[in-house]
Protein backbone atom coordinates (compact mmCIF):
# COMPACT_ATOMS: atom_id res chain seq x y z
CA UNK A 1 0.00 0.00 0.00
CA UNK A 2 1.35 3.38 -0.99
CA UNK A 3 1.63 5.83 1.88
CA UNK A 4 1.05 9.48 1.07
CA UNK A 5 2.95 12.18 2.96
CA UNK A 6 1.02 14.65 5.07
CA UNK A 7 0.75 17.77 2.90
CA UNK A 8 0.20 20.04 5.91
CA UNK A 9 3.48 18.86 7.47
CA UNK A 10 5.33 19.35 4.19
CA UNK A 11 3.96 22.90 3.97
CA UNK A 12 5.23 23.64 7.50
CA UNK A 13 8.69 22.41 6.54
CA UNK A 14 8.56 24.55 3.40
CA UNK A 15 7.79 27.58 5.54
CA UNK A 16 10.66 26.66 7.85
CA UNK A 17 13.08 26.49 4.89
CA UNK A 18 11.95 29.89 3.61
CA UNK A 19 12.50 31.41 7.07
CA UNK A 20 15.97 29.83 7.23
CA UNK A 21 16.96 31.54 3.97
CA UNK A 22 16.32 35.03 5.39
CA UNK A 23 19.09 37.22 6.75
CA UNK A 24 16.93 38.65 9.54
CA UNK A 25 13.59 38.04 11.29
CA UNK A 26 10.68 38.17 8.85
CA UNK A 27 7.05 39.26 9.13
CA UNK A 28 3.95 37.25 8.27
CA UNK A 29 3.14 39.36 5.20
CA UNK A 30 6.56 38.69 3.66
CA UNK A 31 6.41 34.98 4.45
CA UNK A 32 2.93 34.82 2.91
CA UNK A 33 4.25 36.44 -0.26
CA UNK A 34 7.30 34.18 -0.49
CA UNK A 35 5.33 30.96 0.02
CA UNK A 36 2.32 31.95 -2.08
CA UNK A 37 -0.07 31.15 0.79
CA UNK A 38 -2.73 33.33 2.40
CA UNK A 39 -1.86 35.37 5.47
CA UNK A 40 -4.25 33.29 7.62
CA UNK A 41 -2.71 30.00 6.48
CA UNK A 42 0.81 31.37 6.97
CA UNK A 43 -0.05 32.51 10.49
CA UNK A 44 -1.51 29.09 11.36
CA UNK A 45 1.68 27.34 10.22
CA UNK A 46 3.89 29.86 12.01
CA UNK A 47 1.86 29.34 15.17
CA UNK A 48 2.29 25.56 14.83
CA UNK A 49 6.06 25.89 14.36
CA UNK A 50 6.27 28.31 17.30
CA UNK A 51 4.39 25.94 19.62
CA UNK A 52 6.67 23.11 18.43
CA UNK A 53 9.71 25.22 19.33
CA UNK A 54 11.12 25.74 15.83
CA UNK A 55 10.21 29.44 15.47
CA UNK A 56 10.13 32.41 17.84
CA UNK A 57 7.77 35.38 17.72
CA UNK A 58 9.40 38.73 18.50
CA UNK A 59 7.75 41.66 20.31
CA UNK A 60 7.59 43.64 17.04
CA UNK A 61 5.60 40.87 15.34
CA UNK A 62 8.45 39.37 13.34
CA UNK A 63 9.45 35.72 13.39
CA UNK A 64 12.83 34.01 13.47
CA UNK A 65 14.22 30.50 13.80
CA UNK A 66 14.76 29.25 17.32
CA UNK A 67 18.01 27.69 18.50
CA UNK A 68 16.39 24.24 18.23
CA UNK A 69 17.73 24.09 14.66
CA UNK A 70 21.30 24.35 15.96
CA UNK A 71 20.73 21.48 18.38
CA UNK A 72 19.26 19.24 15.69
CA UNK A 73 22.07 20.16 13.30
CA UNK A 74 24.69 19.11 15.83
CA UNK A 75 22.80 15.88 16.51
CA UNK A 76 22.57 15.13 12.80
CA UNK A 77 26.32 15.54 12.37
CA UNK A 78 26.92 13.27 15.33
CA UNK A 79 24.54 10.57 14.07
CA UNK A 80 26.12 10.74 10.62
CA UNK A 81 29.47 9.95 12.20
CA UNK A 82 30.84 13.43 11.52
CA UNK A 83 32.31 13.67 15.02
CA UNK A 84 33.99 10.28 14.78
CA UNK A 85 35.49 11.11 11.40
CA UNK A 86 36.81 14.53 12.40
CA UNK A 87 38.78 13.32 15.43
CA UNK A 88 41.55 11.73 13.29
CA UNK A 89 41.88 15.03 11.42
CA UNK A 90 42.25 16.91 14.70
CA UNK A 91 44.85 14.39 15.90
CA UNK A 92 46.85 14.81 12.68
CA UNK A 93 46.64 18.59 12.88
CA UNK A 94 47.78 18.68 16.52
CA UNK A 95 50.74 16.44 15.66
CA UNK A 96 51.71 18.59 12.67
CA UNK A 97 51.50 21.89 14.58
CA UNK A 98 52.70 20.55 17.94
CA UNK A 99 49.85 22.52 19.51
CA UNK A 100 46.39 21.76 20.88
CA UNK A 101 43.51 22.07 18.42
CA UNK A 102 39.75 22.14 19.03
CA UNK A 103 36.50 21.91 17.14
CA UNK A 104 34.04 24.36 18.71
CA UNK A 105 30.30 24.02 18.13
CA UNK A 106 27.27 26.12 19.01
CA UNK A 107 24.96 24.51 21.56
CA UNK A 108 21.91 26.63 22.37
CA UNK A 109 23.93 29.85 21.98
CA UNK A 110 26.82 28.45 24.05
CA UNK A 111 30.28 27.99 22.53
CA UNK A 112 31.39 24.52 23.53
CA UNK A 113 34.53 22.52 22.76
CA UNK A 114 33.06 19.43 21.07
CA UNK A 115 36.35 17.73 20.16
CA UNK A 116 39.97 18.34 21.01
CA UNK A 117 43.44 16.98 20.31
CA UNK A 118 46.14 17.87 22.81
CA UNK A 119 49.68 19.07 22.26
CA UNK A 120 52.48 16.79 23.41
CA UNK A 121 54.29 19.75 24.88
CA UNK A 122 54.45 20.03 28.66
CA UNK A 123 53.57 23.73 28.36
CA UNK A 124 50.06 23.86 26.93
CA UNK A 125 46.58 25.32 27.33
CA UNK A 126 44.51 23.28 29.76
CA UNK A 127 41.08 23.10 28.08
CA UNK A 128 38.78 20.10 28.04
CA UNK A 129 36.02 18.76 25.83
CA UNK A 130 32.73 20.24 27.03
CA UNK A 131 34.31 23.48 28.24
CA UNK A 132 32.34 26.63 27.43
CA UNK A 133 34.23 29.46 25.75
CA UNK A 134 33.72 33.20 26.06
CA UNK A 135 32.39 35.09 23.04
CA UNK A 136 34.43 38.14 24.00
CA UNK A 137 37.82 36.57 24.68
CA UNK A 138 37.96 33.43 22.54
CA UNK A 139 39.02 33.36 18.90
CA UNK A 140 36.07 31.09 18.14
CA UNK A 141 33.66 33.69 19.53
CA UNK A 142 34.33 36.19 16.74
CA UNK A 143 34.25 33.42 14.12
CA UNK A 144 30.83 32.18 15.20
CA UNK A 145 29.44 35.72 15.41
CA UNK A 146 30.76 36.42 11.90
CA UNK A 147 29.75 33.17 10.20
CA UNK A 148 27.04 31.68 12.42
CA UNK A 149 23.27 32.34 12.44
CA UNK A 150 22.38 35.86 11.38
CA UNK A 151 20.70 36.81 14.66
CA UNK A 152 23.30 35.16 16.91
CA UNK A 153 24.71 38.48 18.17
CA UNK A 154 21.28 39.61 19.25
CA UNK A 155 20.53 36.31 20.97
CA UNK A 156 23.76 36.08 22.94
CA UNK A 157 23.49 39.73 23.96
CA UNK A 158 19.97 39.09 25.28
CA UNK A 159 21.37 36.09 27.18
CA UNK A 160 23.81 38.40 28.97
CA UNK A 161 27.02 37.46 27.15
CA UNK A 162 29.66 40.12 26.49
CA UNK A 163 30.50 40.37 22.80
CA UNK A 164 33.79 41.28 21.12
CA UNK A 165 33.97 44.60 19.29
CA UNK A 166 32.09 45.04 16.02
CA UNK A 167 35.43 45.82 14.37
CA UNK A 168 36.83 42.47 15.44
CA UNK A 169 33.79 40.58 14.15
CA UNK A 170 33.95 42.44 10.84
CA UNK A 171 37.63 41.60 10.51
CA UNK A 172 36.90 37.93 11.13
CA UNK A 173 34.18 37.99 8.48
CA UNK A 174 36.50 39.66 5.96
CA UNK A 175 39.58 37.50 6.58
CA UNK A 176 37.96 34.26 7.87
CA UNK A 177 40.44 34.42 10.76
CA UNK A 178 40.08 35.39 14.39
CA UNK A 179 42.80 35.74 17.00
CA UNK A 180 41.97 35.89 20.68
CA UNK A 181 43.39 35.43 24.11
CA UNK A 182 42.51 33.26 27.03
CA UNK A 183 41.05 36.12 29.05
CA UNK A 184 40.81 35.80 32.81
CA UNK A 185 40.34 32.04 32.70
CA UNK A 186 43.55 31.26 30.79
CA UNK A 187 46.00 34.16 30.98
CA UNK A 188 49.03 34.15 28.67
CA UNK A 189 47.28 31.85 26.19
CA UNK A 190 46.70 32.85 22.56
CA UNK A 191 44.44 31.26 19.98
CA UNK A 192 43.61 31.47 16.30
CA UNK A 193 40.35 30.18 14.80
CA UNK A 194 38.87 29.74 11.35
CA UNK A 195 35.36 28.66 10.24
CA UNK A 196 34.49 25.20 8.93
CA UNK A 197 31.97 25.98 6.18
CA UNK A 198 29.85 23.60 4.12
CA UNK A 199 29.20 24.01 0.39
CA UNK A 200 26.37 26.45 1.12
CA UNK A 201 28.55 28.64 3.30
CA UNK A 202 26.88 27.51 6.52
CA UNK A 203 29.14 27.38 9.57
CA UNK A 204 29.53 23.81 10.84
CA UNK A 205 32.01 24.77 13.55
CA UNK A 206 35.13 26.74 14.30
CA UNK A 207 38.56 25.14 14.21
CA UNK A 208 41.00 26.67 16.68
CA UNK A 209 44.62 26.26 17.67
CA UNK A 210 45.76 27.37 21.12
CA UNK A 211 49.23 27.77 22.54
CA UNK A 212 51.13 29.69 25.20
CA UNK A 213 51.57 33.27 24.01
CA UNK A 214 55.35 32.87 24.20
CA UNK A 215 55.39 30.53 21.18
CA UNK A 216 52.23 31.59 19.35
CA UNK A 217 52.82 31.52 15.55
CA UNK A 218 49.48 32.08 13.76
CA UNK A 219 51.02 32.42 10.29
CA UNK A 220 52.60 28.98 10.76
CA UNK A 221 49.32 27.36 11.87
CA UNK A 222 47.01 28.71 9.17
CA UNK A 223 47.91 26.58 6.08
CA UNK A 224 47.46 23.30 7.93
CA UNK A 225 44.30 24.55 9.67
CA UNK A 226 42.73 25.52 6.34
CA UNK A 227 43.48 22.11 4.87
CA UNK A 228 41.92 20.42 7.89
CA UNK A 229 38.84 22.68 7.76
CA UNK A 230 38.33 21.82 4.08
CA UNK A 231 38.60 18.12 4.83
CA UNK A 232 36.05 18.47 7.64
CA UNK A 233 33.66 20.30 5.32
CA UNK A 234 34.01 17.49 2.78
CA UNK A 235 33.15 14.96 5.47
CA UNK A 236 29.93 16.79 6.28
CA UNK A 237 28.98 16.71 2.60
CA UNK A 238 29.66 13.00 2.37
CA UNK A 239 32.76 13.38 0.19
CA UNK A 240 36.02 11.51 0.70
CA UNK A 241 38.97 13.41 2.18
Amino acid sequence: MQVRPLSSVLKCFQLLEVAAEQQAPIRISNLSRLTGESRATTYQRLHTLTIAGWMERLPDGGYRLSTRACRFGAAAMQQAGFGERTQPLLDELAAELSEAVSLVLLEQDRLVIAQRAESRSMLRADLKVGAELSYKDSASGAIWLAFGPTNLSERVREAGHTLPSTKRISKALKEAISIGGGGRTLPDISAIAIPVLDLNGQCLGSLSTTSPASRFQPEHYLPAMRRAAEQMANLSDGEPT
